[in-house]
């Protein structure tokens, strides 16, 4: 159940299942939601995440070209998250 605002909905069982972790942050769910969708918007590319341990794992679906421009797209926002990313993978 989210804290700040209406729950969001669960992670896409492709990406679940498929997916490749691409970032860990610390942060509500709606926040992550939200800019999770905005990362994938930028990038063109699957991405999702789910909480694990406290902690929100972001999941990447897709080739190489893919994955750099997601994390480029991290690297881009990340001063824009309500949070905190702990880490970038790539």
């Amino acid at each position: 159940m989210a804290t700040d605002g209406p729950t969001p909905p669960p992670c896409d069982s492709e990406i679940f299942e498929k997916g490749e972790v691409v970032a860990r942050l610390e942060a509500r769910s709606n926040a992550t939601e939200n800019w999770v969708k905005t990362v994938a918007r930028l990038a063109n590319a699957r991405v999702d995440w789910h909480y694990g341990g406290g902690i929100a794992v972001v999941l990447h679906l897709g080739d190489s070209a893919s994955r750099t421009r997601v994390v480029a797209a991290m690297r881009q926002l990340e001063s824009t998250l309500d949070g905190r990313v702990l880490r970038i993978l790539g």
